[in-house]
């Protein structure tokens, strides 16, 4: 082994974890990165349902991938690859017919103009958001000359969005996207289709503030879908750290991050629970942030005041996620890859009112994606494989998730999906449910949240995880963090492994 300072540990195997692991060993440091499972990609990981039939990950949002922070990787030389055009979204509008929405248009009558008329303010806000969201976020405890250059070069963008868009966005952005959509569109299923993908990741709905701008976020961050999923996106990214050199621990999880008993605490190595102790002065973690500073970390080394921001970091799992097999074509309306089945505001409304009191949610509605009609290696010739993602079931489910409890969700996702695959059960092969608490225990999703925590105003940009660890540095000199619960995070993937790296090298 090389000397402890040319050395680095990367905590986690997700696309983060790998995004930072390569970005560190291409500087020419030594890399070890340690997972407690078998095998990298966390949530991105292929998932065998039944033999032939496997997703691509469990996350059905592929489009957010922060492309131009993983450029100097050049994967498209382990084999990823971009779809040239992006799927379009089908919506149920309740009579049914479906309504589909294109990036550059929407098949609606009424709404056509008006959506051609939105997506232009959308794209012309874009630049300045992809911007904040590939930066690494402010210092706003004690900002230099720097902070204040970079904070002024962002107002200097968003003036020059004009006058009137400008005060547009400022007045939008804090506004409930019920309330925005209303104002824009006339059809409530496409109003239900814009809103409907920021909810997962929230235990809101759409009448709730601040869900306008997590629209905003979204759709202006959209780019090119990898194909394969987000799987292609880990599997090349684990094959650039081959190539770089870096050393997988996988299957053994770390047991302690080890610090020095200084007066400033500083990293010394990682002890893993077989008991083997590797040396570092650099540790950077993608676990979750109270796993990576209040269980990995000796009692005591974390101020209190930190203590208490990453205890508040929440990371309340709402959706639960049915994967599918089935001998033959799911066939859905319209040919659709992606279909919804929401088709008001009001549905996506009263799916989020069950998770104020612990409920299972009457009527759910349903995110499906029919992964073969886009990737033929996810079923043999002729079958299907599907991902239902159901929001508005909550990980601490009143009276405890139960085999009663688990069959009634079964249940109601089927019920849901027959009118959309009407001989569903007689050519069901294998299906699998995994409930917020399934999440948790076979991905290592604190709570069961497919995004590592929620997305929310008060938990983005310098709030994620927290004021005090928003710019990727811990309390302990040498531990960085760099997971999903740093910005960009959640579904905007790649970005925070990649940033967090960066800031280690330069520290």
């Amino acid at each position: 082994m090389g000397a402890t300072g040319n050395r680095a540990i990367v905590l986690g195997a997700d696309i983060e974890a790998l995004a930072a692991a390569a970005t560190l060993a291409q500087s020419g440091l030594e890399v070890h990165l340690i997972d407690r499972f078998e095998q990298p990609g966390g949530v991105a990981r292929p998932v065998e349902i039944h033999p032939g039939h496997r997703v691509p990950g469990l996350l059905h949002e592929t489009s957010l991938v922060r492309r131009g922070l993983l450029t100097h990787l050049q994967l498209e030389k382990y084999g990823l690859d971009w779809r040239r055009e992006e799927r379009a979204l089908h919506v149920g509008n309740g009579d049914g017919k479906l309504l589909t929405i294109a990036r550059s248009s929407v098949d609606s009558d009424s709404d056509a103009q008006s959506y051609k008329k939105w997506r232009g303010f959308v794209d012309k806000l874009a630049p300045l958001i992809v911007d904040i969201l590939d930066s690494e976020p402010p210092e706003s405890r004690d900002p230099g000359m720097k902070e204040m250059l970079d904070l002024a070069k962002t107002g200097i963008k968003l003036r020059a969005l004009g006058k009137a868009d400008m005060m547009e966005l400022l007045r939008i952005v804090t506004m409930p996207a019920w309330d925005w959509m209303e104002e824009c569109f006339e059809d409530p299923a496409l109003r239900a289709g814009l809103t409907a993908l920021v909810l997962p990741g929230t235990v809101i709905g759409p009448r709730a503030a601040g869900t306008t701008a997590m629209m905003l976020m979204r759709e202006a961050a959209r780019g090119l879908e990898p194909i394969g999923g987000l799987a292609a996106v880990s599997k090349a990214l684990a094959s650039c750290c081959t190539k770089l050199g870096v050393t997988m621990h996988l299957g053994v999880a770390p047991a302690r991050i080890q610090t020095s008993g200084a007066a400033i605490p500083a990293v010394t190595g990682v002890e893993l629970e077989n008991g083997e102790i590797i040396e570092t002065a650099i540790v950077l973690s993608t676990l979750d942030p109270q796993m990576s500073l209040l269980e990995l970390v000796h009692p005591g080394v974390i101020p209190h005041h930190v203590e208490a921001q990453v205890q508040s970091w929440r990371t309340r799992g709402s959706s639960a996620v049915h994967l599918l097999a089935l001998s033959k074509p799911a066939a859905l309306p319209g040919q659709a890859e992606r279909l919804l089945t929401a088709s008001s505001p009001l549905e996506l409304e009263r799916a989020a009112d069950a998770l104020k009191y612990g409920e299972l949610p009457e009527s759910p509605w349903l995110d499906v994606r029919d992964w073969t009609a886009g990737d033929s290696d996810c079923a043999p010739d002729g079958r299907a494989t599907l991902s239902v993602h159901v929001h508005g079931v909550p990980h601490e489910l009143k009276g405890g998730w139960t085999d009663g409890s688990r069959s009634q969700l079964r249940e109601q996702i089927l019920t849901c999906l027959e009118p959309l695959i009407p001989d569903l059960r007689s050519c069901l092969v294998a299906d699998e449910l995994l409930t917020p608490v399934e999440l948790e225990q076979g991905f290592g999703l604190r709570g069961g949240h497919i995004y590592g925590g929620e997305q929310v105003l008060d938990q983005l940009w310098v709030q994620r995880p927290s004021l005090a660890l928003c710019r990727y540095e811990s309390p302990v000199e040498g531990l960085f963090m760099g997971g999903a619960a740093n910005h960009p995070g959640g579904p905007f993937v790649g970005g925070a492994g990649v940033l967090a790296a960066r800031r280690a090298l330069r520290r």
